[in-house]
């Protein structure tokens, strides 16, 4: 039998994008070629440049960045204006910029091989070989090649060159509208990791995402995953591959409103989410704020994002209705941020704010209002992005959301949103007798049960109330009506009690009417039982009299002269 060699394992090497080494589980190959494709303006270059920069200050050692469509000025001018501090590696002799492209000699006698670029390299970095060599628009100068044999023997010849070496290599290639013919292709069949990066416009903005088009021997993240470019480079907000579970908790959280409170049966679970939709003027940011006030309260710290009313606005409003929030910002436990730019992108907006959690480490989160965000494929994207990555914290959001113009005032809102979140509240308008009163529906609750009926939300100087509901007649009145109807009946109820009252006391008094004179008729009944009882005894009496005196009569009536009748004889 033949011994089994174990294969080593895949060395990895961190670019410095956090967001791009959680897709890959740890970075570009170590010692290997990786390609960067992606149309004009996609980001292949400062995705390059950040990952040459990181890898020489994490390793210590020296990155040679070859230039095949900059001069060096304009690389070095492109390194500064991010915060990576690369002149400090360039000033150092540590990161070496090399300007590679052809003369106009070699341009026009079409002989051109990268043998003596590549020893320019490994000169650059001598005494010891670099830790990475960036080829930055590659595919300008093999397309001075004629023929796809030239360039694949070229090709080759670099990855011998690489391999040997033991550098980290990033080739740039840009993306052609047809795939199949030419370098490009087998670029990216000789590259150990291909990295795809594009840009999408829609409208007046456009967006970034990027993918992992091909890792070889290692697993990675398959989906487009959106990244935004900013003074510290690329930043991908992308989830890790690996499963993950967000924490899921029982405990009851306050909305800031006692009587919601109870139509919600206590409240919302700590770390869900709940959308607020309505029409403008339905209280949408006066009840968001409310909660944010709940949650200070309880000493806990609360972001809030404001776009389409400024901070300082929306804490003088709100303070109309007693819900006062500068005392929290003053004790740091409420930050208010909106952002400056309102017409960039769905994914620079998530990433602002992820930016402000991060930085304020909040426990609740209010996004007033997220409708700001078109019903775009990448808007949808970036809201949920911002949802699960909430969740996942265990933050605690709170969304308002203003209808879309043609829903009108019924109870509607962007589908995604609304089937995203835990709650949804909605707000809306009833119009009645003249007046416009605003009406409150909890629509959905996740976990839990919850009222269907429709509440007034009442907004005044002493604060936010949710009033009982009010039905008649099948009705749900509301203001003026509502309080005319209260008052007619309990007008026609205390009527009631007063005629009933009267009819009482008139009962009451022929009860005691009638008491008297059973009192009475009582006392005569009882005076003519006594008189029968001596009219029976003065009969019986007179009766006994009468028996006595004829007995008496009888006695006196016999002779006296006959003798006894036994005196007589015989006969």
């Amino acid at each position: 039998m033949t011994e089994r060699t174990s294969t080593p394992r895949m060395e990895k090497i961190r670019t410095g994008i956090p967001g791009f080494d959680r897709m890959t589980f740890g970075g570009l190959p170590q010692g290997r070629v990786s390609a960067v494709i992606g149309a004009a303006g996609a980001g292949k270059t400062v995705f390059a440049m950040q990952t040459l920069v990181n890898i020489v200050r994490t390793t210590g050692g020296v990155g040679v960045f070859v230039s095949f469509e900059q001069t060096i000025q304009g690389v070095i001018s492109d390194l500064s204006s991010f915060d990576w501090d690369a002149m400090q590696l360039v000033d150092g002799g540590r990161l070496l910029v090399v300007d590679g492209r052809p003369q106009a000699d070699v341009l026009h006698s079409g002989a051109f091989d990268l043998i003596g670029l590549l020893a320019m390299v490994e000169g650059a970095a001598s005494p010891g070989a670099p830790v990475c060599v960036v080829f930055d628009g590659i595919d300008a100068l093999l397309s001075l090649l004629g023929s796809p044999t030239a360039q694949r023997a070229e090709l080759l010849r670099l990855q011998e060159h690489v391999s040997k070496l033991n550098a980290t290599m990033l080739l740039t290639v840009k993306a052609m509208t047809a795939m199949g013919q030419g370098f490009e292709e087998i670029a990216l069949y000789m590259a150990d990791c291909v990295v795809e990066l594009t840009r999408d416009a829609q409208g007046d903005m456009s967006s970034r995402s990027m993918r992992i088009q091909k890792y070889r021997s290692s697993s990675h993240a398959q989906s487009k995953v959106p990244f935004v470019m900013t003074a510290q480079g690329i930043e991908v907000e992308s989830m890790d591959v690996e499963a993950w579970t967000s924490p899921v908790s029982t405990e009851r959280l306050s909305v800031g409103i006692e009587q919601l409170d109870a139509m919600l049966r206590g409240g919302i679970f700590r770390g869900s989410s709940t959308l607020l939709s309505g029409a403008p003027g339905t209280a949408k940011t006066t009840l968001g704020t409310r909660f944010i006030d709940a949650a200070c309260r309880r000493a806990e710290r609360a972001l809030c994002i404001c776009f389409d009313e400024s901070p300082q606005e929306i804490v003088r409003n709100v303070a109309s209705v007693g819900t006062l929030l500068a005392p929290h910002i003053a004790s740091g436990l409420l930050q208010m941020h909106g952002p400056a730019d309102h017409a960039v992108g769905a994914d620079e907006l998530v990433h602002e704010i992820m930016v402000h959690i991060r930085r304020h480490q909040p426990r609740h989160l209010m996004v007033d209002p997220v409708s700001v965000f078109t019903n775009s494929t990448n808007s949808r994207s970036a809201v949920q992005r911002l949802v699960k990555f909430c969740k996942r914290e265990g933050i605690t959001v709170v969304m308002t959301s203003l209808l879309e113009r043609s829903a009108g005032e019924t109870e509607s809102s962007r589908s995604y949103v609304s089937s995203l979140c835990d709650n949804w509240i909605h707000l809306s308008y009833l119009v009645q007798g003249g007046e416009r009163n605003r009406a409150l529906t909890v629509v959905k609750s996740r976990g839990t049960a919850h009222s269907n009926q429709v509440g007034e939300l009442l907004l005044g100087d002493d604060g936010v109330t949710l009033a009982d509901v009010y039905v008649e007649d099948g009705a749900v009145l509301m203001g003026s009506l509502r309080w005319q109807k209260e008052r007619a009946n309990q007008q026609a109820l205390q009527e009631t009690r007063n005629a009933a009252d009267d009819a009482y006391r008139e009962a009451e008094h022929s009860v005691e009417d009638l008491s008297r004179r059973l009192a009475y008729l009582q006392g005569e009944l009882l005076g003519k039982q006594q008189e029968l009882v001596r009219l029976r005894s003065r009969a019986a009496s007179a009766e006994a009299q009468e028996t006595s005196r004829r007995e008496q009569m009888t006695e006196l009536r016999r002779p006296a002269s006959l003798p006894p009748l036994d005196t007589f004889g015989v006969m």
